[in-house]
Parts: structure tokens; C-alpha cells; sequence
């Protein structure tokens, strides 16, 4: 731990420039070691070359899909949004959205500001948005597709609504993001018109309406959204553009998108601002929300040079590994926020672009696969180190409260793992409450909040899984 403290202060510290306005903390510049990381050890090969089987795969295609409908039969949370019956009972969905607004009106709450959320902004501002008096007796189901990335929130506002002065990136009303092409199910409306209430693979809540578009019926969004025929990102992001010659970009979808294809890729030759460009590239469709809230589809690009595949890559330990290097660095996110990643979100990306249905949340994705162990708190310690020594790097997920990591190996009797992870908590004094921020994928090793008043990462670990 004191080697990681020089190192950290030995980068400067900048602001996103995206966010600036909102005056948030500066970033780490990274990627940063620490504990006894080495930079060898960034390096997603380093771990791959101790491995005896490593490019073995672990699911063909077929054992994948049964996998995956395993996942969704195991956790409730895990929705087809494709199976949703076309009609529900009106009280199933005034339930849930009495439960979620009751929950967070009866928490106390800050604003971005550190003032206080009066319960009168519940009941005057956000409840008549939500008009759950006016949810029918039974909900007729509309079905869409997301047109880019976007929030799902727990209730219909964007005001920001936070614990306390120092968990200004922690919105509690910021479920998750769900990615461009999320295929969903629409439940209700708000009174302006500006969100809906929807169902989406693993997450219920509400997004911007401008960011879902309307499809005709169920059957014509599975037909846009399951072809069979798409491009994975493979990358933390990807460039699609309009047009073939690849000048005017429209999105960077992120790791674990999927694009439908409209063609094979192609060659393609076309006068752009009086030159003639040629260049390989894939076309794919991209969902637009017309004027009237419908969908519409366009005919996009994506260099054959990018970060994607065609279908999804072999899933195996070394393909996991490489997958989460890609992201090493990456911005901490809470729920998605300023386009960044949390603990579970991470490894939810890394899993879902090689194919790997994961929940959204680290204690559903806890319950995924062969478990190796369960545990309590600062106990059981020769029985982590044991299953430690033996669990399959890549597939391996440890889980403590709150915080999701990958299991990377051991080196010199040091368990280590990379995770996307806000801050270490540096002293003893629970009150003061010290952090260093690093906001960001790291690799590090067990030991990391080790000289802190809550323990090391390794004494909060609580189950161990593989995702196999």
C-alpha cells in the first residue's frame, strides 16, 4: 500500500471535459498502479501466457444459448423482453412504481448542491409527472428500441439526488444505461410526454422518451433486433458513420452493442466533398425515432479497421482477459453516468460482448454459474486462498458488499484482479473517512483498502463464482 500513495500523486489530475460544468472532483490521469501491480502486469498477455489452456472455449454457440436461457430462468431480474405478454394488469405496474417513488421519498436526500431534497419536489414536481392514477386497469404493451445509449432512472426527472456531500457521482436515481438497439417493452407514459416507464433486458424504469423509438408490434422489433446477422463491439466503443466514406459520424456505440447488418460489408466508392473515397466497411442499420415517436431505420457504416466482429468472439479465459483490458483506465461511472462504468457494469460489458447474457447487478451476477464459495467477512481465510489458487482466471468473479471484480491470477502468492472501482479508503478514522480517488479500471491486488478501518478487498470477499 505505500508504494501505491507516490505513484498516484505522481499524475497530474484533469477534469472531463464533458462534465466540467457540473464542477465535479478532478479525475486521476491513469492507468495507475497499485499495491504491487507492475506495469507488466497492464499488459492483458501477461496474464493469458500463465495460463495452460487459456484460448481453450468454454461454450460453443449452442451450449451458450442454453447458458444464457439458464441465466434468465435463474434470475427474475433477467427479462425476455420478447416474452412479455402483450397485455398486463394495470396494478402490476402502479405497484411498482408506488414502490420505487415511496422508496426514495422516504430516504433522506441532497441535491447536487448538498441541500437537502424537500419531500414537497416528490409530490408537486415528480408524482404528477408519473400520473400512475392514470395507468388503465390492463396496460396495453408498445414495444421499442433505444436509438442510442441511454439512462434508465428510477423515477422521471434528471434531477440529481445524492447521499451526501461527498458522493456527488452517486445519483440514487440512476438505475443503469441501457445501450444503443436495447430492445424494450413500454408500460406508461409520463403526463409531459418526456419519458417512458419500460422493461428492458434487465432493468425496469424510466427513460427519455426522445431516445426510445416506437416500433408497429413486438414481432417487428424482434425482427430488427435478432436477426442473427450483427456486428459485436469488441472495443470500449466503436465509430458509426452516415455515410460509406466514413467522414460524418453519428454514434460510438459501446463494448457489448449489438449493430444488425444490412449486408455482408462491402466495397465502397463514392464522391465526398468532391473526392473520390474507397473503403472497406460494414453496413449496418441504425434505429432513428421519427417526429411522431415511430421508428425509422437508415443504413449506417463501420470501418472493417474497428474493434467489432461479426457475431460474437470465442468465449474463453483468454478472450474474457483481453475484453477487460480494453477497458483498463476507463472511466468510474456510477449506473453508466458520464459515460463510464461502475464495479458491475464492467464486468456486465465484458461478459456481454462475448456473448454471455450477465445481469446488470453484482449480486445477481454472484449467482451465475459453478460456485465455489461463500463466505463471511474477515473469515475463512485459508479456504479463499485455497479455492483461489485453483479457480479459473477470466471466469472467476469475486464479489464483496457492494463491489464486483475479475479474477486475474496469483503471482508470488498475490491474488490479483482488475475492477472498475471509485476510490481506496486510506485511514482508520471511520468519522474523517479518508479516500484517494482513482475512478477508473485498475488491476491491483487483494490487498487494496488493506490499511483502512473497513479491510482489504480480500477480507471483504464474500462469494466466488465462475461464469461457466
Amino acid at each position: 500500500m505505500k508504494k501505491a500513495f507516490p505513484f498516484l500523486l505522481a499524475f497530474f489530475f484533469v477534469f472531463s471535459a464533458a462534465y466540467a460544468d457540473e464542477d465535479l472532483p478532478p479525475l486521476p490521469k491513469g492507468p495507475l498502479l497499485l499495491t504491487t501491480a507492475t506495469p507488466a502486469m497492464q499488459s492483458p498477455e501477461y496474464w493469458i501466457k500463465r495460463l495452460p489452456d487459456a484460448e481453450k472455449p468454454i461454450k460453443t454457440m449452442d451450449q451458450m444459448k442454453h447458458f444464457n436461457e439458464e441465466i434468465h430462468s435463474t434470475i427474475p431480474e433477467c427479462v425476455d423482453v420478447f416474452k412479455i405478454d402483450k397485455s398486463r394488469p394495470g396494478k402490476q405496474v402502479i405497484d411498482q412504481m408506488q414502490l420505487e417513488y415511496d422508496t426514495l421519498k422516504n430516504r433522506k436526500l441532497f441535491d447536487e448542491h448538498g441541500k437537502t431534497v424537500p419531500k414537497t419536489v416528490f409530490e408537486e414536481t415528480v408524482k404528477p409527472v408519473m400520473q400512475i392514477e392514470k395507468v388503465p386497469a390492463k396496460v396495453k404493451m408498445q414495444w421499442g428500441a433505444a436509438v442510442c445509449a441511454t439512462s434508465v432512472r428510477a423515477l422521471p426527472t434528471p434531477m440529481k439526488m445524492i447521499e451526501g456531500a461527498d458522493d456527488v457521482e452517486f445519483d440514487q436515481l440512476q438505475f443503469t444505461q441501457i445501450k444503443l438497439w436495447t430492445p424494450v417493452g413500454i408500460f406508461h407514459e409520463s403526463s409531459d410526454g418526456k419519458w417512458y416507464y419500460v422493461q428492458a433486458p434487465y432493468v425496469r424504469g424510466w427513460v427519455k422518451a426522445k431516445d426510445i423509438a416506437i416500433f408497429p408490434d413486438r414481432d417487428r422489433l424482434k425482427l430488427a433486433t435478432r436477426s442473427g446477422r450483427f456486428l459485436v463491439v469488441t472495443g470500449e466503443s466503436v465509430r458509426v458513420f452516415r455515410d460509406a466514406a466514413l467522414k460524418d459520424m453519428v454514434q460510438r456505440p459501446s463494448m457489448g452493442s449489438l449493430l444488425p447488418l444490412s449486408s455482408g460489408g462491402k466495397k465502397s466508392s463514392k464522391k465526398d466533398e468532391g473526392a473520390a473515397v474507397s473503403s472497406d466497411v460494414y453496413t449496418v442499420w441504425m434505429p432513428y425515432r421519427k417526429d411522431d415517436g415511430t421508428v425509422a431505420l437508415s443504413k449506417s457504416y463501420v470501418s472493417k479497421k474497428s474493434d467489432v466482429t461479426q457475431g460474437f468472439p470465442t468465449y474463453s479465459q483468454a478472450n474474457v482477459i483481453r475484453q477487460a483490458f480494453k477497458l483498463l483506465a476507463e472511466r468510474y461511472g456510477w449506473g453508466g453516468m458520464y459515460n463510464g462504468r461502475d464495479c458491475s457494469g464492467f464486468v456486465h460489458d465484458v461478459f456481454l460482448s462475448l456473448g454471455v447474457d450477465l445481469p446488470r447487478d453484482s449480486k445477481q451476477q454472484a449467482m451465475i454459474g459453478t460456485q465455489l464459495g461463500h463466505f463471511s467477512p474477515f473469515q475463512d481465510d485459508a479456504e479463499k486462498k485455497a479455492i483461489l489458487k485453483s479457480a479459473r482466471p477470466g471466469i472467476t468473479l469475486l464479489k464483496m458488499p457492494h463491489h464486483q471484480m475479475i479474477y486475474l491470477g496469483t503471482v508470488n502468492d498475490q491474488f490479483y484482479i482488475i475492477h472498475s472501482t471509485w476510490a481506496e479508503r486510506i485511514g482508520q478514522d471511520q468519522q474523517l473517512d479518508e479516500k484517494r480517488r482513482i475512478n477508473q479500471v485498475v488491476v491491483s491486488d487483494l490487498n487494496l483498502n488493506g490499511k483502512s478501518y473497513i479491510g482489504s478487498l480480500f477480507d471483504r470477499i464474500v462469494s466466488m463464482n465462475e461464469v461457466d
